[in-house]
């Protein structure tokens, strides 16, 4: 286990592009055949790397009942986020409990509906990262080298120079491009945007800083309490805030960043489509699940 390292698990998400096929369930909690979930499987793919009390995971308050039947163990912090506001609130919040125990806490954050099929690949990259940020105070992306120009899902385009780990400058971010751009992506040596990120919690909370000063300030006010005192503070502001992605509103106008990029054998997606999410529960029906341990 990477010791001290916290892992922020978003999964506040409400699963609508599928629910033709997980019904009212979001797909992060459904259940193929009573099997395991995505959360659960995501859980699992980072429990080697963090402990569970370093382990948060971000649900809407609509999720109560699906909580209950996750993993006991895995999850030592689950947050409830009041109503949706986008993933960058959702990212904040998941960030006040390490801002809490450690400021300089170095942190995964990762999305709670991936398919990866070679965990141990997935994990070693993040080691990398971790590596390099305890180092260097960088914000590590993960790219996913690319099987094909999918032009629903976001892409960064890497810059020239490479460290010797082989992390690589972050150039431009395309976010779900138009076909023939999507082509000259692939073409050009961009790779998929997994949104899987390593940095220091006191890092994201700068860029936090910067891109959004409102949304960070509301935040700020909120450290200063007692977290009971928190959760009434958060409950009565979260209707007034604004809807901040992430990727697009803190990112994407930040400097200085590094993407690692996994190898098409982690085989990774996002299983955001319905092609895509069948893809994998036939895979797993056969046996070849997304979500197994591969090598270390």
């Amino acid at each position: 286990m990477e010791i001290g390292l916290w892992s922020i698990v978003l999964a506040a998400g409400s699963g609508r592009r599928l629910a033709g096929v997980t019904g009212e369930v979001p797909k992060q909690f459904w259940r193929p055949n009573g099997g395991t979930s995505l959360l659960d499987a995501t859980l699992g793919r980072v429990a080697p790397l963090s402990a569970p009390e370093h382990t948060v995971v971000v649900v809407d308050l609509s999720h109560r009942q699906h909580v209950l039947s996750l993993s006991p163990g895995r999850a030592g912090v689950v947050l409830f986020q009041p109503s949706d506001r986008g993933t960058a609130t959702g990212v904040l919040l998941a960030l006040t409990p390490v801002l809490d125990a450690n400021p300089d806490a170095v942190v995964l954050l990762t999305p709670s509906d991936h398919g990866v099929r070679n965990e141990g690949r997935f994990r070693r990259g993040v080691l990398e990262a971790v590596r390099r940020v305890r180092r260097h105070d960088d914000v590590v992306l993960f790219g996913a080298e690319p099987t094909q120009a999918n032009d629903d899902y976001g892409w960064i385009v890497p810059g020239s120079g490479r460290t010797l780990t082989g992390l690589r400058s972050v150039r431009q971010f395309v976010e779900k491009p138009a076909s023939t751009e999507a082509e000259r992506l692939l073409a050009s040596g961009g790779v998929w945007n997994t949104m899987v990120v390593v940095a220091r919690a006191s890092t994201l909370r700068k860029l936090f800083a910067e891109h959004l000063t409102e949304l960070a300030r509301v935040f700020d006010i909120a450290l200063q309490m007692a977290p009971p005192e928190r959760d009434d503070f958060f409950s009565g502001v979260y209707p007034s805030l604004g809807s901040w992605d992430f990727s697009r509103d803190v990112l994407t106008p930040a400097r200085d960043l590094l993407v690692y990029t996994w190898p098409q054998a982690v085989g990774w997606s996002d299983l955001g489509t319905p092609e895509r999410f069948y893809g994998w529960l036939r895979q797993s029906a056969q046996g070849h699940p997304l979500n197994t341990a591969g090598a270390a």
